[in-house]
């Protein structure tokens, strides 16, 4: 029988290093029917050149003149453009830094106008996989159809004894506060059975995400507006109230080097990301917790006060900035 067919959607934004090591390990993969797709957002000339530079090695030492194929994004998802067949990589220039969502959804719109896709595998650039990665995957999505979406154990790669996440994580409404499921835990601790971090999971971490070809087509693409955080989140709430479940494949194992819990407290980041994620994190809890979002409202600003107490007033501005812009009324809509 027939593996099903997996796209592996990368994403790549001027950091072509971890995005070649991330796809070295995707091209040692021991399941057979997949397809590397590299979306490209906008990134500064020399991270590209470096990606070409790094794939004609590669196509070179596998005497493999089919490689890699670099694609615009209309040529992306216009049909005739994949009468030349497959290779190994296709490079897709999105055209502009379109942000998590929308980098990741021109790999989507990709596999979907392909015609013959059973599931996308979304993998930050930053990730490193061993061979049965994917394999463990899809044994657990074909014994599971209801799932619409899996995750993977995610480790730290520079404690590959720590758990990032097993799969996704929890959501807590009255806060707009999200806990990765056994952060921090040893790999030691990994359940076997994955129905109890199931029961328990509100979305998969965007950074290892094996989607059902049944709810693309279903749910739709991830909500561009998000740009950065919760926009997996918003696909998993939407997906769940569709009916969609969500899954986690507890022997499928994902290095992530500068990963870390999304939501889980104030503590950290640049002013930039501070920005973005709450704004993300109200604009989520505005549109699909509407009864909370006043308590909402009022532990983010408490956040943004905390750093203005301890004398970050950059970071403290930023939240408040991030708080002030999830008003717009185009982000208000789902």
């Amino acid at each position: 029988m027939m593996l099903p067919k997996v796209y592996v959607a990368v994403l790549n934004w001027n950091n072509a290093a971890d995005t070649c090591v991330c796809l070295e390990s995707l091209l040692a993969l021991d399941y057979p029917n997949v397809e590397l797709v590299l979306c490209d957002n906008a990134s500064r000339p020399e991270s590209v050149e470096a990606i070409r530079q790094w794939a004609a090695k590669q196509a070179k030492q596998r005497n493999d003149p089919r490689f890699l194929r670099e694609l615009g994004a209309r040529d992306a998802i216009d049909g005739c453009s994949h009468a030349d067949g497959v290779h190994r990589i296709t490079l897709i220039h999105t055209g502009g830094n379109l942000g998590f969502a929308g980098g990741m959804n021109m790999g989507a719109r990709y596999a979907l106008a392909r015609g013959d896709l059973n599931y996308l595998w979304i993998l930050n650039n930053d990730t490193e996989v061993p061979p049965d990665a994917l394999t463990h995957l899809v044994r657990h999505a074909l014994a599971n159809p209801q799932f619409g979406i899996i995750g993977s154990s995610l480790i730290y790669d520079h404690d590959r004894q720590m758990l990032q996440a097993c799969g996704g994580a929890s959501y807590n409404p009255w806060r707009g506060r999200s806990s990765a499921i056994r952060a921090f835990d040893n790999v030691s601790n990994i359940p076997a059975d994955p129905s109890e971090v199931e029961s328990r999971m509100a979305y998969v971490i965007g950074a290892a995400m094996l989607v059902s070809a049944s709810f693309l087509r279903t749910v739709g693409l991830m909500d561009e507006a998000y740009f950065l955080y919760s926009e997996e989140h918003d696909w998993a709430y939407k997906g769940q109230k569709a009916g969609f479940k969500l899954g986690y494949a507890p022997k499928s194992h994902v290095f992530h080097k500068h990963g870390a819990t999304i939501g889980t407290s104030s503590k950290g980041g640049s002013p930039k990301s501070l920005y973005y994620l709450y704004r993300a994190k109200a604009v989520f809890a505005r549109r699909h917790t509407p009864r909370q979002f006043p308590v909402v409202l009022l532990s983010l600003a408490w956040d943004g006060c905390k750093f203005a107490l301890k004398r970050q007033p950059a970071k403290s501005a930023a939240v408040f900035r991030g708080i002030r812009a999830s008003f717009n009324p185009k982000l208000g809509k789902a």
